[in-house]
């Protein structure tokens, strides 16, 4: 799996899930549908990158772990702000859930700055900082929650806590394994057998 064919597979999702161009309100989220399909391909780039990046654990095992970790950070990018332009690139004073939560992954930063040092407006202006931070809370969940297993981690990114936000954790699961289902995971083309230099007898 590569950055490109995941990229394509995550933006295949996304204009099937959210079709761009079609928001009205508020000002700040209108856009063409050719503008909204550009500004996904960058988004889905970015959650690709980011979930491919070796030096990121990934939220799950196996040969697929990383393309289930960028439908998760999909999924809950979908569920917060449905990839909305003005959320995106944080424009207008409905850009910030309850005024504190900033990017597509909503994210709190209530004392200045991330863990890694990032400002709100830093998560806004780079999209790669955005799903980095989601993902780095999500394996943060993933330490603190250990003993509790299954969808506790996600629980922990919703509420701060492993047995709290249920509800809206089980909607975005079902989106991510909806996706999963219905849209197999791409696999890389299969390379061409190599050929093998011919060799001729001496003619006798």
């Amino acid at each position: 799996m590569n950055v490109d064919l995941l990229a394509a597979w995550l933006l295949s999702i996304m204009l099937s899930a959210a079709p761009p161009g079609r928001s009205r309100h508020p000002a700040e989220a209108v856009e063409t549908a050719a503008q909204g399909k550009a500004r996904y391909g960058a988004i889905a780039r970015a959650i690709a990158t980011v979930s491919l990046d070796p030096k990121e654990a990934s939220l799950y095992g196996g040969p697929d772990g990383r393309a289930k970790t960028a439908a998760l950070l999909l999924a809950i990018s979908y569920h917060e702000s449905h990839w909305r332009r003005h959320v995106d690139l944080g424009l207008g004073s409905r850009a910030l859930g309850g005024g504190r939560y900033w990017c597509m992954m909503q994210i709190a930063v209530d004392r200045g700055k991330t863990p890694e040092g990032w400002t709100g407006r830093q998560l806004v202006q780079s999209r790669d900082k955005c799903f980095r931070r989601g993902l780095h809370i999500l394996q943060r969940g993933q330490r603190y929650c250990r003993n509790r297993g299954g969808t506790s981690f996600i629980n922990h990114y919703a509420s701060g806590y492993c047995d709290r936000g249920g509800k809206a954790v089980a909607r975005r699961v079902r989106t991510q394994r909806r996706w999963l289902r219905e849209r197999p995971l791409p696999k890389p083309a299969a390379k061409p057998p190599r050929r093998t230099a011919r060799t001729t007898k001496p003619k006798r």
